[in-house]
């Protein structure tokens, strides 16, 4: 938590939907000291009356452009459609306002590109709520990987979803809709963290499964840098029998979480068993074996998830609290999110969901 004398920053919220109204809206509600909802925008009059209800010293409008106008308002929480974000961004910006849009927040890299050219004139005032970078999951999983117990990493596998027959507009291809631009951004952001290098092969396949919608709920990209790790990401709407959510594999021992579990099983060799050195041999081996028969203990843990970094879906405003109040670096920068969308826009283009 935040200890600070300086005064909460004046935020005006767009789009008073599941993450406008349900997320973003309660999530500053619980740090008064940091933030204050003076403005809330929206279209659509029962929305506006809603936020009002929950809100009633705020100020409700139906333009956007109404909202930027009003000069109390610092900072523009986007989180419109995703169709939305590049332009709303672009109007922001240009106001000087800061900026702190949900996922993604754009649709394509060349949009990526403009909003970075945008946010540099704007004086760097663009935030983008990769907020899973702080999941308690993901922060145990690295936590596991920097221990070294595993050894070298070579593998690490990601799985998201569940079986779902969604119908709404994140289903539809022309709103910005599908699995590579509603979750994608969220988990390949977390993939290209624990792939530490730039990749440089990259597989990908899309399907649509069980939503309605043109658009896919099914995604699969596959990334290897130059090292050899490869880092495996689904993210399935069809997703019927639960599969770890993390599975990290090393020379020395195997990582492997479920989602929502409280703790992981961490399975390794014993590092008190000394291995006497080996050599390969081209001489024919005894019947019934593999090489010289070898016992390995392996030891086997459960670890709570429970990382010692700082961690919750919630400590992104702290972070974006800092950047504008205490001119601190934001965590996540602007580039990162861009390599996402670089990433995305390249893999979708191969796809039949283009």
């Amino acid at each position: 938590m935040i200890r600070t004398t300086r005064p909460p920053i004046r935020i005006g919220v767009v789009g008073l939907g599941r993450a406008g109204l349900e997320m973003h809206c309660p999530e500053l509600a619980q740090i008064p000291e940091l933030f204050k909802i003076i403005a809330v925008c929206d279209p659509v009059k029962e929305r506006r009356d809603l936020a009002l209800e929950r809100l009633p010293d705020a100020r409700a409008y139906r333009r956007y452009e109404d909202l930027l106008a009003d000069p109390d308002v610092e900072l523009v929480d986007l989180a419109t459609r995703s169709d939305e974000h590049a332009a709303h961004v672009l109007q922001a910006l240009k106001t000087r306002k800061w900026v702190h849009v949900e996922r993604p927040f754009c649709c394509d890299y060349d949009q990526a590109m403009v909003l970075r050219a945008a946010a540099i004139k704007a004086g760097n005032r663009l935030l983008v709520r990769h907020n899973y970078r702080y999941e308690p999951a993901f922060l145990q999983v690295k936590e596991v990987i920097d221990s070294g117990v595993l050894g070298e990493i070579y593998d690490i596998k990601i799985r998201r979803g569940t079986y779902e027959r969604r119908d709404d507009w994140q289903t539809v291809k022309r709103c910005g809709g599908g699995t590579a631009l509603t979750w994608g951004p969220a988990f390949l952001d977390q993939a290209l963290d624990l792939l530490h290098a730039p990749p440089v092969k990259v597989w990908s396949d899309f399907k649509r499964v069980a939503s309605v919608g043109d658009a896919e709920d099914f995604m699969r990209v596959i990334l290897r840098n130059m090292a050899g790790l490869t880092v495996d990401l689904e993210i399935s709407g069809g997703r019927i029998t639960p599969v770890p959510q993390f599975i990290v594999t090393g020379t020395k021992g195997e990582f492997t979480l479920f989602p929502g579990a409280a703790e992981g099983t961490l399975r390794h060799l014993d590092r008190k068993q000394k291995l006497p050195r080996r050599r390969s041999s081209v001489r024919t081996p005894p019947l019934g074996s593999f090489g010289t028969p070898e016992t390995l203990r392996w030891v086997e843990t459960q670890i709570p998830v429970a990382p010692k970094a700082d961690c919750g879906m919630t400590l992104i405003w702290d972070h974006v609290f800092n950047a504008i109040r205490e001119n601190k670096p934001f965590p996540i920068p602007l580039d990162q999110a861009i390599e996402t969308m670089r990433i995305l826009t390249l893999i979708k283009k191969e796809s039949a969901f283009a």
